[in-house]
């Protein structure tokens, strides 16, 4: 059978894995008896033996010895230079030190570089990368944010998949839309590239990139016009501003805006008119856009108006709080002041005091943040730069220090879930290599040499001071492998969050801004299906990057398939061969995100820095290019 352990990967699908110590090395298999996992899982994870044993893979630390060479150190040495660092920083101003930490391995044992270097009173940061402006955005309408536990999928009668392609990043879910199908419930795709979403949908929607609020808006128009609909005013606080936003823009009005045929709003409006127990699953890319929490906001006001929020088999699904059923301990001390993640090149330009010292783990940061360009420049101003990583990243290839970690499979740990209400066991199936550390291990030599008092002596008793006092202990967890935490099943039965119990509907969309004619295409980073985020190996990755048009957009251009292109945005520029996909926006180029700036495929440094509306959020999708078609070589 083999060991059980739990995939740490940045996911909702949270997979339960049977792992296999084979001659050939470490095989991988879903959990059959896991509920959501059901016996399968992703590419990703059949993929992920392959990083333990690559030649690529970082074994030793290593410290910069010049400009710019490296050379391989002891850890006593790296820690030397890293923790004496430190200590000046500190004796200006604890501000002085900055740590930031990913989800590119998550897990509760992580949280203890947190706790390290919360008591030195050192900088973190905030805001998000990732899911903020969603999240913010099912908060301010139900109060929290919260959703239907994802197995109620398998009761809809009907799924809107609303900017999600879940064969690229949620496999469980496309496969509980592939059994919907199969027992008969209609399925809608909503998505500015309908191409990959066609296979799972009865019918596809395509939608002008940033204007899902614009569609939503109209939805709602159309589902309150149609016979029969009785939406539940009696739970939503502010009726009348609603319908003042209704009042003033007329449907064809926001079909213009968000470039979709009316014949396809009604069809949208239909489905939730006809099938109260709709399940709608958000993807995270329409909250990436500037106006992102409104997009998400505006898609909510469908669900709740068509009654399908608080009922089984309906729902609003983006995602729910992983740290929901995992608390790690906090010491007394308050960090510093955080600084603006989305945007920390101009953060650390203008930090009062100045950073000094950076430590990064869990992220190829200096990659996947927006104008990585810049972001690498301001890095290459501090004093020193520790890089947590096991591969030579760009981040990693920035650092003055870098500290080899443990991966998955090589460590003992918890994980949540911000999909489902569960904790998994994260077990050690084989050794680390040799000069590799746990990131647990990382934090407690980080904390002697700097005198921090950690009052957990080993990972079991940092693990078990995780869990909540009333739900199972440590080693029940790992007897089974994962654990069901309570929690209903169904999101909002009894009312919403806020102090009135009602949802709050959202009362303004805000217009699109006109782009720069200089770059007259929106620039769409999307989830690779085989790998995630920069988490590749070089082989993996090969130039030239390949970007997507639309035919009309390439002939117009001047385009052909395989031609070599240069794609130019405000801060940077990158050279790509073009693809032709008839199913895409023809105002937009897509490109697969994750890529490396120092092998040519990473997309970032064209990629400006902004942010959402709210959420704080980075706006990945506020980038706008143009294409220069290059002579063929």
């Amino acid at each position: 059978m083999g060991r059980l352990t739990t995939c740490v990967l940045d996911c909702p699908d949270r997979c339960s894995i049977r792992c296999r110590v084979e001659a050939g090395g470490v095989r991988l298999r879903g959990d059959p008896d896991h509920p959501y996992t059901r016996g399968f899982t992703c590419a990703k994870i059949r993929r992920y033996p392959a990083r333990l044993a690559s030649p690529h893979r970082i074994r030793e630390p290593w410290v910069r010895d010049g400009a710019d060479g490296f050379r391989p150190a002891t850890w006593d040495e790296a820690l030397d230079r890293v923790c004496g660092a430190i200590e000046a920083a500190r004796a200006k101003d604890p501000a002085g030190v900055l740590y930031v930490r990913g989800a590119g391995s998550m897990g509760a044992s992580k949280a203890l570089a947190d706790y390290v270097f919360r008591s030195l009173g050192a900088r973190t940061v905030r805001g998000t990368l990732c899911d903020g402006a969603g999240g913010w955005a099912v908060a301010e309408d139900a109060g929290s944010l919260d959703m239907n536990d994802p197995a109620e999928i398998d009761r809809a009668d009907a799924i809107v998949l609303w900017g999600k392609n879940p064969r690229a990043n949620s496999v469980h879910t496309a496969a509980q839309v592939v059994g919907a199908r199969k027992r008969g419930a209609p399925v809608i795709a909503i998505n500015p590239d309908t191409r990959p979403v066609a296979p799972l949908a009865d019918r596809v929607v395509r939608v002008r990139p940033g204007t899902d609020r614009f569609l939503a808006v109209a939805v709602a128009r159309l589902l309150l016009d149609t016979p029969g609909v009785s939406p539940p005013w009696d739970r939503i606080a502010n009726r009348a501003g609603f319908e003042t936003l209704l009042d003033r823009h007329p449907v064809a009005h926001l079909l213009d805006r968000c470039g979709v045929a009316e014949a396809d709003a009604r069809a949208v409006a239909g489905l939730y008119a006809a099938h109260p127990r709709t399940a709608t699953v958000v993807g995270w890319g329409l909250q990436r856009h500037p106006f992102g929490a409104e997009n998400v906001r505006a898609i909510h006001a469908v669900a709740v108006l068509a009654g399908t929020l608080g009922i089984p088999g309906g729902g609003l699904y983006y995602n729910v709080p992983s740290s929901r059923h995992l608390r790690p301990p906090r010491p007394e001390r308050r960090w510093s002041t955080p600084l603006l993640l989305p945007v920390l090149a101009r953060e650390l330009g203008l930090a009062d005091p100045p950073v000094r010292v950076a430590w990064v783990t869990g992220s190829n940061l200096l990659n996947q943040a927006p104008d990585a360009k810049a972001l690498a420049e301001a890095f290459r101003r501090l004093d020193l730069v520790v890089a947590v990583d096991g591969f030579w990243t760009e981040t990693a290839r920035r650092a003055h220090v870098v500290l080899p970690p443990a991966l998955w499979l090589e460590e003992e740990d918890l994980v949540g879930s911000y999909w489902n209400n569960t904790i998994g066991a994260v077990r050690r199936v084989v050794d680390p290599p040799e000069g590799c550390r746990t990131d647990f291990e990382i934090a407690r030599l980080v904390a002697g040499r700097l005198g921090v008092a950690v009052p957990f002596p080993d990972v079991d008793a940092w693990l078990a001071a995780c869990l909540p006092s009333s739900g199972p202990d440590l080693a029940s967890i790992r007897s089974r492998g994962w654990t069901r935490m309570p929690w209903p099943a169904v999101a909002w039965a009894d009312g919403f969050a806020h102090p009135h119990g009602k949802f709050r509907l959202l009362e303004a969309v805000t217009p699109e801004p006109q782009p720069d004619p200089r770059f007259p295409l929106r620039l769409l980073t999307l989830v690779r299906q085989g790998a995630l985020h920069s988490q590749m190996l070089p082989e993996e990755q090969r130039p030239p990057l390949p970007v997507a048009v639309h035919p009309d957009t390439a002939a117009r251009l001047g385009l052909e398939p395989g031609d070599a292109t240069r794609v130019v945005s405000a801060v940077g520029e990158l050279e790509a061969e073009v693809r032709l996909d008839p199913g895409l926006d023809p105002g937009s180029v897509a490109c697969p995100r994750g890529g490396w700036l120092s092998l040519g495929t990473g997309v970032n440094g064209v990629v400006p820095a902004r942010l959402t509306d709210h959420g704080n959020t980075a706006a990945y999708y506020a980038a706008h290019v143009r294409l220069e078609r290059l002579a063929r070589s």
